[in-house]
């Protein structure tokens, strides 16, 4: 899809005007010779044919004709376009040899007829600097029509060739305006050749063109083969073309019907496209697509006017199937992508770079647990985009995931998530993520809501699911700036909340917080038992990175849990301490505070060495800390949770 780069194509309309120009001058200076020399081709070429382009054409090694009423041979050497200027490369073009045979009396009927042309190495350099600056622009033919030149019966203006041969091309094309940087090395392009031939069935009068070189700075190489050079002429007809491009370890195959190469319009073709990450696309296509692992996808690639199109495309990309429909538009200043995106099975490893998170692999070798994936704001600003993705269903192991919504809208740098839906714990989580990438350091706001989420399945699996259970809901309200995510959240300020009434917990983790061995070693050896939860909150103020706790309470049927924690998520530290305050008489109760602490990743949990001298400030504490508290109960609300014993809780502190 390297040709998304060149959009409505002023270079290929004045190319086909210069070509044009060329022929004419071709047809006067042929019939010249058959009556005059080499010398009077020469002037030619070098005087008529400098001013038709307006810079000079010289041919620096010798000129050879030998004609005949059935044939005529010319043999050109090093022939020469001066480049535009103001212009680094001194020629345009440089020939080495032009060895040609045509058919002169097809010329008293207006034909090209050329049975044999070879071309040893041409060298071609193609620059655009800004929408006035490009050295293609050619001021003696500005007269000509752009439009005309472009139309598709022009495709007549080809000459009719019977066998072609160019070797030891190069070709440089450097845009400016788009970022494009082409260095290709084209090794050979044969037409009527029986090797060709015998290669690729159905294109039997066919051409094929191979090389490789470098774009964007990127190792690539490229072999096509195409219908025969009647079918390019003939308007009426659409040409084939298969195209295998290699890039890295992305390889593309086009194979379908162009029904006009020149304006590059009324493709249909099939697209195969895989490699190790979709996010290389953007070498070939400027397209600012995330980070993925090995991928392979196969649809129908079609163009009308300046719109590509992807559809019924499906394939896999890691472990997740994905189809659906996407289209590039062209016709604007910039390129903009639109697609609808589909997945029955959606692994959330296959998903991090969509929210810079790292694959799963990256994760397991990071000593820190927030990722710190760079955001490149170079794409992000290259193009903008509508991406919905719908996913029926998510594979997250460590996770309740059930399926996700989400629409990725990119307009002028400016990334938003939103809406923002993920079906998590049979509740749902809503929101949205806006991310701006257009100042150096790209602010990042997160706004999201919690809602009838499960407590159950946050222990699915473990010895405590069955006594487990509850909804939740809650807020997360965060705003910051960086790089990366891990930049953005520790100088991050906002809210974090999470409420819950009702529902139940399993007895052992409330009586080994408590550490009361009478009542929870039998439950170690036996069977457990779960606790009425009456109300549970978290509260945290979110300064800098620094998460504070305002409040962090758990209160059962048989114990009060309060504590007080910090997370630093610049450090990815914590400092948690939880004291519990058993309603029962127990003995071996020993009422000592639990702490946690260390990194996040791997923390440790004891025990506060301290007497508990401070469990009755804590619990005095607890009314001052849950005042605020009426503010959160709409989650609850929200949650369709009953809100009467967490009211309940927050009166009996206020006294």
């Amino acid at each position: 899809m390297l040709i998304t780069h060149f959009r409505k194509r002023p270079f290929v309309a004045t190319a086909v005007g210069v070509f044009a120009a060329v022929v004419a001058l071709f047809v006067v200076s042929v019939l010249c010779i058959i009556v005059f020399s080499e010398s009077l081709l020469r002037a030619l070429i070098e005087v008529k044919g400098s001013k038709i382009l307006g810079r000079e054409i010289s041919v620096d090694g010798a000129i050879k004709v030998e004609w005949h009423w059935s044939y005529t041979h010319i043999y050109i050497e090093n022939l020469r376009l001066q480049n535009a200027a103001d212009f680094s490369e001194p020629d345009m073009a440089r020939v080495e040899l032009i060895d040609l045979h045509f058919k002169p009396l097809r010329l008293l009927r207006g034909h090209i007829d050329i049975s044999d042309i070879t071309i040893i190495a041409p060298e071609i350099y193609v620059e655009r600097k800004s929408v006035d600056a490009a050295n293609w622009h050619f001021p003696a033919l500005a007269s000509a029509n752009p439009d005309d030149a472009d139309d598709p019966d022009s495709r007549f203006n080809f000459p009719v060739i019977d066998h072609l041969k160019i070797s030891r091309g190069h070709i440089i094309f450097k845009d400016d305006l788009k970022g494009l940087n082409l260095d290709l090395q084209l090794d050979s392009v044969t037409a009527n050749d029986e090797t060709t031939v015998a290669a690729n069935p159905g294109f039997e009068k066919g051409y094929a063109l191979s090389g490789k070189g470098r774009l964007q700075e990127q190792d690539f190489s490229l072999t096509a083969i195409g219908g025969s050079l009647s079918e390019l002429r003939d308007a009426s007809v659409s040409f084939p073309l298969r195209l295998r491009l290699e890039m890295g370890e992305t390889k593309v195959l086009i194979d379908g019907l162009f029904r006009n190469p020149l304006k590059l319009d009324g493709v249909d073709a099939l697209l195969k496209i895989e490699g190790a990450n979709l996010a290389d696309i953007f070498y070939l296509t400027s397209i600012p697509l995330p980070p993925t692992p090995n991928y392979t996808l196969e649809g129908q690639l079609t163009k009308s006017g300046d719109v590509w199109a992807y559809k019924g495309f499906k394939g896999l990309v890691g472990n997740s199937d994905l189809a659906g429909n996407l289209s590039y538009d062209l016709s604007g200043k910039r390129g903009f992508l639109t697609a609808d995106l589909t997945s029955n099975v959606l692994d959330a490893a296959d998903l991090g770079g969509f929210i810079g998170l790292s694959t799963e692999d990256e994760a397991a070798k990071l000593k820190k647990l927030i990722p710190d994936v760079p955001l490149s704001r170079e794409r992000l600003l290259a193009t903008d985009l509508d991406i919905r993705l719908k996913a029926i269903k998510v594979d997250a192991p460590h996770l309740p995931f059930k399926g996700m919504v989400v629409r990725f809208n990119l307009h002028n740098g400016i990334l938003k998530l939103d809406p923002l839906n993920l079906a998590l714990a049979d509740g749902r989580v809503e929101g949205s993520i806006e991310i701006d990438a257009n100042p150096p350091l790209p602010p990042m706001k997160m706004n999201l809501k919690l809602r009838q989420l499960n407590l159950t399945q946050f222990f699915k699996g473990t010895r405590f699911e069955s006594n487990t259970k509850g909804l939740f809901g809650g807020k997360i309200t965060l705003a910051g700036k960086g790089a990366s995510l891990a930049d953005v959240l520790a100088t991050s300020n906002g809210d974090l909340a999470l409420i819950m009434s009702g529902g139940e917990i399993s007895l052992l983790l409330i009586e080994a917080a408590d550490l009361d061995i009478g009542q929870a070693l039998p439950l170690f050896v036996g069977k457990d038992k779960s606790t009425r939860i009456n109300c549970g909150v978290m509260n945290f103020n979110v300064k800098d990175g620094m998460l504070t706790s305002n409040v962090v309470a758990l209160d059962t049927r048989d114990s009060l849990l309060v504590g007080n924690v910090d997370i630093d998520l610049k450090d990815e530290v914590i400092d948690a301490r939880l004291d519990a305050k058993p309603k029962d008489n127990s003995l071996l109760s020993l009422r000592i505070p639990i702490t946690i602490t260390g990194n996040l990743k791997s923390p440790s949990i004891g025990v506060d060495k301290e007497k508990t001298t401070r469990r009755g400030v804590a619990a005095i504490a607890l009314g001052a800390l849950l005042t605020p508290l009426a503010a959160l109960l709409v989650f609850v609300e929200d949650g369709d949770a009953p809100d009467a014993n967490c009211r309940a809780l927050i009166k009996e502190a206020r006294k």
